[in-house]
């Protein structure tokens, strides 16, 4: 149990440090490559990068909570993948489109599982 903390820890650390920028840079990114501009965007935040977005607190102006009352409520179904993905379409971190994505939505479901399984 507390290995799985620690790395957890280690994991959200490291993601402190890279998701920012990460985040920042995908609208220079695009805008830079025409072949990328043309691409669904969904994969460029992957389900695993937009559940740690969340947690450390970047949808929280959409209404959705960080920390461990991002898991409380992931936990008591106030908060879905759905809403998260509702959160960052409106943010522009995601296109519309995944909305619509079934796939994406189960991928988000399971990383959610795995943040608040501990």
């Amino acid at each position: 149990m507390r290995r799985s903390i620690s790395t957890m820890l280690t994991t959200l650390l490291l993601c402190a440090a890279i998701l920012p920028a990460a985040a920042q840079s995908q609208t220079a990114l695009t805008s830079l490559n025409p072949y990328a501009a043309n691409q669904h965007r969904a994969n460029q935040i992957r389900p695993f990068n937009l559940a740690y977005l969340a947690y450390q607190g970047y949808l929280k102006d959409q209404g959705i909570p960080s920390n461990g009352a991002l898991m409380s409520a992931i936990a008591s179904g106030t908060v879905t993948a759905q809403d998260i993905i509702q959160a960052a379409v409106k943010t522009n971190r995601l296109p519309e489109q995944t909305l619509n994505d079934q796939g994406y939505r189960h991928n988000l479901e399971d990383q959610l599982q795995e943040l608040t399984a501990d």
